[in-house]
């Protein structure tokens, strides 16, 4: 098999990394309180709300020249903020030269004494992407282009039942409409489920498990999630399907601040899934190193461990591996195989209060290559 050609990446390396270096210190220098609000307990200053702005301007072979501007607003809700959970707002936009547009918002609000969370996501993109089949086998070759123009929301609720335990319910509608597929391909044929596009609404349901001690950076306790969400013509949907998924996170302490990160996670779809709500893998969070839906299928196992360190108060790096596969039912578990990835990344803290971090990932799968420069850690 043929080495990946990483000099084009490489490229974007470099452009990223001086994106970075240009925009994050003045990121963190724009920072913006608000006014203080009446609480006079002790401490209360360290806790004001503050939004942080981050321009970037970015090139790469796929996207051509890209610029947009994006940032986030932190800020603890109540009267008691140093018990409190950070609550952030994160919003961009984002156009290249490919005629590629996204733009998104996403507030993550804790509420009374972190026992009510509310979430959402609000987004819009047009963005030609790749679809290679489904399956665990798809070749390279089978590459086509298709163009969507999405627009989606995401709504949810969770209550605090007792200690870490959260229930929550949650609301899922996304319009596809399907500008451009490549002639003579697999979606050009329409046999697959959304490649004409269309409409799929639903409602789930979760279990949460939640002992973290932060949101955005997490040192130590766990996160587990149950999850399950069910689309039709009852909540408006085009399309008739069912999604669980399994979510199991695990913070380890180690000496000297450093931090490793365990994950686990399962995936599993029935009914007529359209193709870009199957088990994708690959992406900035599960299995970097691999295009974002290399492999699809309605059934996808995974897990991966990342270390991360703080080598300033700022400027941290991390290592990490992965192993995944995707299969198509529950029988074909037991066959899967195996794709794994490595890699490593820096980190660079724009608030230290709050841990809120952007970072740059390079990570290899089997005869693939991929960059992230983003914000957040992958899970």
């Amino acid at each position: 098999m043929d080495r990946p050609d990483i000099s084009k990446p490489l490229f974007a390396v470099t452009t990223a990394l001086l994106a970075v270096i240009l925009f994050a210190g003045p990121a963190a220098a724009i920072a913006q309180d608000t006014p203080a609000d009446e609480d006079t307990e002790a401490g209360l200053q360290a806790y004001k709300a503050r939004l942080i702005g981050l321009p970037f301007v970015y090139y790469t072979p796929e996207t051509q020249l890209a610029f947009g501007a994006g940032g986030v607003f932190n800020f603890r809700t109540g009267r008691k903020k140093a018990e409190a959970r950070t609550s952030s707002v994160w919003a961009y936009a984002s156009y290249n030269l490919a005629r590629q547009f996204s733009a998104l918002l996403k507030p993550d609000i804790y509420l009374k004494g972190n026992s009510l969370f509310l979430s959402g996501t609000f987004s819009y993109e047009r963005a030609p992407q790749k679809f290679f089949g489904v399956g665990n086998d798809t070749r390279e070759s089978d590459e086509e282009s298709y163009t969507p123009r999405v627009f989606a929301v995401q709504i949810g609720v969770k209550r605090r039942i007792a200690g870490g335990l959260f229930g929550g319910l949650r609301f899922d509608v996304e319009k596809v409409t399907m500008e451009e597929v490549e002639p003579g391909g697999l979606l050009d044929a329409g046999d697959i489920a959304g490649s004409r596009g269309g409409l799929h609404a639903g409602i789930g349901a979760s279990l949460d498990w939640d002992t973290r001690d932060a949101v955005l950076f997490p040192r130590r306790g766990s996160f587990h999630q149950v999850s399950a969400d069910v689309y039709g013509a009852i909540a408006g949907s085009d399309f008739s399907f069912s999604r669980f998924k399994l979510d199991l996170r695990r913070y380890v302490p180690l000496r000297g601040g450093r931090v490793l990160a365990l994950q686990a996670y399962l995936f599993s779809a029935g009914g007529e899934v359209p193709f870009y709500k199957l088990g994708l893998l690959g992406g900035e969070s599960l299995m970097r190193g691999y295009y974002k839906g290399r492999f699809r299928d309605k059934g996808l196992a995974l897990v991966q461990a990342e270390f991360r360190a703080l080598l300033t108060d700022r400027i941290g790096v991390v290592g990490f591996f992965g192993l995944a596969g995707v299969f198509p039912g529950w029988v074909e578990l037991g066959r899967v195989k195996i794709k794994p990835c490595v890699g490593a990344g820096l980190r660079y803290v724009i608030n230290k209060r709050d841990g809120t971090t952007v970072r740059l990932d390079l990570a290899w799968g089997r005869a693939s290559f991929g960059l992230y420069a983003t914000a957040q850690e992958a899970f």
